[in-house]
Order: structure tokens, then C-alpha cells, then sequence
């Protein structure tokens, strides 16, 4: 489809390589461009095709006799919303407990525990506790962006999951954060931007032509879960590569009924333990959506998970430098189309 231009530069470094008894040697890595906002990232084909699992046994006990979202603690420690916004001050679905974030980050900022129990390892991420999570989301986000979108200000509701200390989480409990929100961030905002520009020059919903487009080209398609189309990303946004959940004619997460939410957790549990595989143990998730109410003509609602890591487990060393953080240029050790292989593997497993 010529809609969709997947642009990508070869450079070549020339040096006298130690590994190589000091012969001249050369060395290629990318600069691709992402096909929708035009913005570039890096891939450098580094030996790192895994990573080192982390010694986690010491970490959840010490962090479990404490932990204030665990079943003896969550309702005594946790704060509550005003009656005026949230009758009652919490709220519950299944084993999901949602009540605001003690630190917000926005007007209307709330944590939802998603599991009575303390650690879910990667490889074996129970697909109930994704659904309780997203379905308490979407009832606060119903409640929470009336009191967000007055003066005809556009709405936003953004739920995330920081799994595990590399991805900045500062507990272990699984649990999502949620915010409805009049600002959404940067990166939602030149994509909405951007997408409205696409639509009005070609008359066509960007994620449904690159969804088209990826599965026609097959490398970076990893496959379905019931409506949810995953794709690895042209430009990946980790060290390790990534992934992407796309959501047929959804706009928003307030869009999703009880089947795109099974049909999600099913997929994400497959796509976890496939990173599983490679010795990572952490992640991000974040669900990227369009204006409340707009519809899905001009922007359909995705997810993206990355992977997080450190580098070097034993001195803390971050995945996350200089590039990502003051050049906002993207960076991965692995091809978008290696990613895709080993995920649609799993994918594809009954």
C-alpha cells in the first residue's frame, strides 16, 4: 500500500575492532522513520538477543510483609475520592480494587490493584486479573471524564501498567494507573495530530491501513487475539524490542466491551510470556486513545507494551540513557522483524 512508506537509512562505523585482532572492520546499524509522525529511532544490532533474568525471590518476600495493595492492607491504607466524584470513594470489580493514586498525577488520578495476590510472574500472567483491571478502568474512566470535559474541554483517558522496578514501578503488587485527563502527553497528542492529517489526505484511518499493510508484508506480524491485531512497531521503542495491540473501530478504552477485553488479556498473556522467554521480567503498557466521544474514523486506540530491563542487573544499569531521555530518539538492540518471529511463536501456540 502506498499509503504507508517504511523508510530506513544504513550507517556504516569503521574501526579497528579489538574482538577482531584489530582488523579494519565495518559496522551497519539503522535510522528508521516512523511511517506515521516521520520521527526516527535507532537500531544497532548488538549481541544481546537476551537478557538476565532477575533474582527476584528476595525482592517480593522483603517487599510482600508490607505491601499496602495486599488483601490485609489495600482498603485500611489506601485513600478514597470525595463522595461528589466517586460515591463510597473506591471502586471494586472482581479482585480489582480502584481508589486515587496518593500522589497524583492530574485532577483525577486513581491506582487500581488488580490482583489479590502479591507477584504474578510474566511467563504466567493469570488473564482475570488484566480483565478486573481494564473493567474497573473503564468504570472510573465513565465516572471520572464528565468532571474532566467541562467548558467543552476534550477529554482523555489513559490507563497504564508499570510491571516490576525496571519499568519505574515503585511496588511489586500488580496494579494499573488511570487518568482522565484534558492534557494526555506529549506522544498522544502528534499522534492524534498526525493521524487527523493522514485522514484528511488520504481518506483512510492510519492504524487500519498499517494493519492492512503489516499483515500483506508478514515480518512484523505477530498475529490475533479474537479483535485485537498485534504488530511489532517499524520503530521500536525499547532496548529489547516491542509490541503493539491495535483496536478495530475503538477509539477509546470507554469503547471496549467485555469480549475486546478477554480478547486483549488472552493476547497479552501469550505476548508476556513470549518476553518471558528472553529473560525479561519487566515491562510498560500503555493504552494510547483518541479524544472521549470523538469516534474512530480518524484514530483508532492502541496499546504498547515495551519490555524493561536492566542492562546490567548487578550495578541497576538502566535501558533508558541519553538518547531516549534528551534526544527523544527511540533505541533498540533487536529488529522489529526478529521481535515478531519469536512473539508470533507464541501467539500462534494453542
Amino acid at each position: 500500500m502506498d499509503r504507508i512508506i517504511f523508510r530506513k537509512e544504513t550507517k556504516t562505523g569503521r574501526q579497528y575492532d579489538p574482538r577482531k585482532n584489530f582488523e579494519l572492520t565495518s559496522i551497519e546499524s539503522e535510522i528508521r522513520h516512523d511511517p506515521l509522525t516521520g520521527e526516527t529511532g535507532r537500531i544497532c544490532h548488538f549481541s544481546l538477543s537476551s537478557a538476565t533474568p532477575g533474582d527476584l525471590g528476595g525482592t517480593i518476600e522483603a517487599t510482600a510483609a508490607t505491601c499496602p495493595f495486599c488483601p490485609d492492607l489495600v482498603r485500611k491504607v489506601t485513600p478514597k475520592f470525595p463522595d461528589e466524584i466517586l460515591p463510597g470513594g473506591r471502586l471494586v470489580h472482581g479482585d480489582a480494587v480502584l481508589f486515587p493514586n496518593l500522589f497524583p498525577y492530574d485532577d483525577l488520578s486513581a491506582v487500581a490493584v488488580i490482583s489479590k495476590d502479591h507477584f504474578h510472574p510474566m511467563d504466567d500472567m493469570p488473564t482475570r486479573i488484566i480483565e478486573d483491571g481494564l473493567a474497573v478502568a473503564r468504570k472510573f474512566l465513565e465516572i471520572a471524564e464528565p468532571h474532566v470535559s467541562q467548558n467543552n474541554s476534550e477529554a482523555f483517558g489513559i490507563v497504564t501498567w508499570n510491571y516490576m522496578p525496571p519499568s519505574g514501578s515503585s511496588q511489586v503488587h500488580p496494579h494499573f494507573q488511570i487518568v482522565a485527563t484534558t492534557t494526555p502527553g506529549n506522544a498522544i497528542r502528534r499522534e492524534i495530530a498526525a493521524g487527523n492529517a493522514y485522514y484528511e489526505k488520504h481518506g483512510h484511518t492510519f492504524l487500519a491501513d498499517l494493519v492492512e499493510t503489516e499483515r500483506s508484508i508478514g515480518e512484523r506480524w505477530i498475529g490475533e487475539s479474537g479483535i485485537v491485531k498485534w504488530i511489532t512497531p517499524f520503530v521500536p521503542n525499547g532496548l529489547m524490542g516491542d509490541c503493539m495491540a491495535v483496536f478495530p473501530d475503538r477509539s477509546t478504552v470507554l469503547d471496549l466491551n467485555e469480549r475486546d477485553i478477554a480478547d486483549f488479556a488472552d493476547g497479552l498473556r501469550r505476548i508476556l510470556k513470549a518476553f518471558s522467554s528472553m529473560g525479561l521480567w519487566g515491562f510498560n503498557l500503555t493504552f494510547l486513545p483518541g479524544v472521549t466521544g470523538a469516534g474512530a474514523s480518524h484514530h483508532w486506540l492502541k496499546a504498547r507494551l515495551t519490555p524493561r530491563l536492566y542492562i546490567n542487573p548487578t550495578m541497576y544499569v538502566s535501558d533508558v540513557a541519553y538518547l531516549q531521555l534528551h534526544l527523544e530518539e527511540r533505541f533498540a538492540m533487536v529488529s522489529p522483524e526478529q521481535t515478531a518471529q519469536k512473539l508470533r511463536e507464541q501467539m500462534e501456540e494453542i
